[in-house]
């Protein structure tokens, strides 16, 4: 994903400490060494990858919104 300075969008997460130790964790598994935000940024693409192949194939599950 090719992005210039204004297209990019800083935000603050809040992320349990033990999360960071765990990713921190996989990252330096790897044969080379990425910064936590690409990392991060892998994540969350295949996470949008995975949802976005789900609701293509009408298995998108419904979320409980607490609503019903």
């Amino acid at each position: 994903m090719k992005t210039t300075e204004e297209d990019v969008a800083a935000l603050t997460v809040r992320v349990p400490r033990e999360l960071v130790i765990d990713i921190d964790r996989e990252r330096n598994g790897r044969p080379v060494r990425i910064p936590r935000n690409t990392w991060i940024l892998e994540a969350v693409v295949e996470k949008l990858d995975r949802e976005k192949h789900s609701a293509r194939n009408g298995k998108r599950l419904e979320v409980d919104d607490g609503q019903k």
